[in-house]
Order: structure tokens, then C-alpha cells, then sequence
């Protein structure tokens, strides 16, 4: 059991801390202010950096990295700016589709997103939420067309995506009966509709509508049916990457905190002299750290083609849960102004506490943990 880094992921790890500090960190607050998209020459520096790639395969560019690899990546552009994950951790689940599409759609639609078009995932519907396997939105063969009718919510990139997975019901009830397609957001009959929420307001998050939207059947990722399985799939290691972001987020906080205590004064001396102070900053340093190696042990399981379900199930409600608590923490130990939106301890928090909800509630991520401990037959579901 090794709990060390090798010397590329601590490569990558300072490459892109680098990068991130530099070239993301300083617009951080000014796209959630701003309501602004992403300027073409901001994408193109994550592009060169070769972030839209790490899985793709090898003939688009990918440069091979592993789930743990990934995680590193996810965990330190979080450090910077949590939502710049979500464009990262879609090309990931492109890199991991890309195998089960047609031939014609890798050579049209990868070498695109990873020039910087965004795609969308949409597996939530307004009933269905964690229930993925109770899809409502359907597709009907229609010669060698799908007609695809339905609605998709929560879901990311709304009205700025090019292009956006599908998962609809081509089958009986239940799981087993849903497939997976790939809809450009041009064709007739899609429609997008954006939040207005709180925060997360890079990912434009909203719905997606489907008239009696056709598509050529090429467009199916992978096997008919089979679709809750790529769900999943995608699912089961992206739940790691969510907290990983969140906990860079928090990570960067706390030791804008620490420092920032460490030259306040209170009562002649520095603030974080006094033991209620410290102690705080100790507790924060210490979850946070346990948060962060329950997903690095999850992703490993995952590099080992081994079960990680439960293991991502803890890692995803704790680190989450955690990483909110440090920066609502963090909020308070700057007094009033932790407060301000001067400082980006409330952005922060106000991205992150999205992420309780997603992929799966705290409560579904319970129900999973539980049936590993008691059983199937003993558990909630």
C-alpha cells in the first residue's frame, strides 16, 4: 500500500497548479460576475495545455492518463476555478464513449471537443433525478433513424454546447431497457432552456427539450439497451472528480486563510495563536486530507478494473459535505469580510454546494455505503 505520488503525478500536479494559478485563478470571479462565456483565446490556453486530451484515445492526441492522473488534475484546477473541471471531466468521458461510436462520429465530433466545443451529459429528468433507471425520454427505431421525445434537466453547457449525450428509454422498463445517443444541439426539434441559479454559473446549467428529434442511427453510443450501463460507467469515477474539485477549492481557501490569520492581530498577537483558531484550521486540514485519499483510493481501485462503487459513494458525500464545511468555515474566520464577494471564499461556496446534489444526494450515496455493509438483500435498494 503506497500513499505517495510518482514523480510524473507530481509532475502533473506542479504543472498544472502552475497553470491554474496563473492563467485561470485571476478570472475566476470575473465570469461569475460578468454572466460572460469563455473568451476563445481563455480556451485555447486550456487546450494547449493539453487538459481536453488526458483520455482521449491515442490517435486524437491522448496522452494516456490514468483515473488517479485525472483526479490530480481535477483536484488542482479546482484550486483555481471549480467549474473549469466540468470541461475538463466531459473530454475524460468522451475519451471513455469514444471507443463504442461509429467511426464517422470520432473523426466529426472528438477532434472538436478537444479543440474546445462543449458537449453536454444528460442523464437527469425532472422525475427521475438519482433514479437513473427511470428514464422517461424515449427513442423509436424509424428505419435507420431514431425519433427521440423527452426532456432532460441539470444538466451542464446548456445553450453553449455543440453537442450533447442522450441517455432514452428504447426498451421495457427499468434499467436494462435505455440507450445512449449522440444528439447535435443544431438538429430540429432540440430546444435548451437556462437556470438562474445561486452559483455554478460558468456551466449554464438548464434543460434540454426533444421534439420528435431525429437522428441517423449511427448516432447510438455502444449497444442497444445498454445505455444505463455507460451511465454508470461515467458516473461511478466522475463521482470522485466532483469532490476532488470541491476539495481544491476549500484547500485553496484554507491557506488564504492561514495566511491571512497569520498577520491578523488579535489582542497583540497573531490570531492564529489563540487555540480556538488554530484548532479550527487543524480540523479543516485534517478532513479535508482524509477526503482527499478516499477518492485517490477509489480512482486506484478504478485503474485496477476493480469495484469502487461504495468507495466512491464515501468519497463523494464526505468530500463534499467537508469541503463546504472548510469554506463556510473559512468565510467565518475572515470575520465580516469573509463575507464580501471582494474575497472569493463565498463563489467558492456557492459553486460547491451544487455539488451535493450532483451525481447522486447524500442520501443515495448513503443507501449505496449501507448496502455494501449489509447486503443487497438487507438494503434500502
Amino acid at each position: 500500500m503506497d500513499f505517495s505520488m510518482t514523480d510524473n503525478q507530481i509532475m502533473i500536479r506542479d504543472s498544472v497548479r502552475a497553470f491554474a494559478e496563473k492563467e485561470l485563478l485571476p478570472k475566476f470571479q470575473h465570469w461569475d460576475r460578468s454572466g460572460e462565456w469563455l473568451t476563445p483565446d481563455y480556451m485555447q490556453k486550456i487546450i494547449d495545455m493539453g487538459l481536453l486530451r488526458l483520455r482521449l484515445p491515442e490517435k486524437f492526441g491522448g496522452q494516456g492518463y490514468s483515473f488517479v492522473d485525472c483526479g490530480i488534475v481535477c483536484e488542482e484546477i479546482g484550486r483555481a476555478d471549480h467549474q473549469i473541471r466540468y470541461i475538463i471531466s466531459n473530454a475524460i468521458h468522451l475519451g471513455e464513449m469514444a471507443h463504442a461510436m461509429h467511426p464517422e462520429l470520432q473523426e466529426e465530433w472528438i477532434p472538436r471537443i478537444a479543440n474546445g466545443e462543449m458537449m453536454s451529459l444528460a442523464f437527469t429528468e425532472p422525475r427521475g433525478g438519482a433514479d437513473a433507471g427511470n428514464i422517461t425520454t424515449k427513442a423509436v427505431r424509424d428505419g435507420d433513424q431514431w425519433v427521440l421525445n423527452g426532456e432532460k434537466t441539470s444538466i451542464t453547457f446548456t445553450g453553449v454546447s455543440k453537442v450533447v449525450f442522450v441517455s432514452a428509454r428504447t426498451g421495457g422498463p427499468g434499467p436494462r431497457g435505455l440507450s445512449f445517443f449522440l444528439v447535435p444541439t443544431d438538429t430540429p426539434g432540440v430546444k435548451m432552456v437556462n437556470f438562474d441559479r445561486m452559483g455554478q454559473r460558468i456551466d449554464r446549467g438548464g434543460s434540454f427539450f426533444f421534439d420528435n428529434v431525429r437522428i441517423p442511427a449511427r448516432n447510438m453510443i455502444g449497444k442497444e439497451n445498454e445505455g444505463f450501463i455507460w451511465a454508470m460507467t461515467i458516473i461511478g469515477y466522475n463521482r470522485n472528480f466532483v469532490p476532488l474539485a470541491c476539495i481544491g477549492a476549500a484547500q485553496k481557501s484554507l491557506e488564504e486563510t492561514t495566511e491571512y490569520l497569520k498577520q491578523r492581530q488579535i489582542m497583540g498577537k497573531s490570531a492564529t495563536q489563540w487555540q480556538g483558531v488554530s484548532q479550527e484550521l487543524a480540523i479543516c486540514a485534517t478532513q479535508l486530507e482524509a477526503a482527499r485519499m478516499l477518492c485517490y483510493k477509489a480512482l486506484s481501485l478504478k485503474d485496477k478494473g476493480m469495484r469502487h462503487d461504495a468507495e466512491s459513494s464515501m468519497a463523494k458525500w464526505w468530500g463534499v459535505k467537508v469541503a463546504n464545511e472548510t469554506l463556510y468555515t473559512c468565510m467565518r474566520l475572515n470575520g465580516h469580510y469573509g463575507w464580501a464577494k471582494d474575497l472569493p471564499h463565498e463563489q467558492r461556496l456557492r459553486d460547491c454546494l451544487g455539488m451535493e446534489s450532483a451525481d447522486g444526494p447524500r442520501e443515495i450515496h448513503l443507501g449505496i455505503i449501507a448496502r455494501d455493509i449489509v447486503g443487497k438483500q438487507f438494503a434500502p435498494f
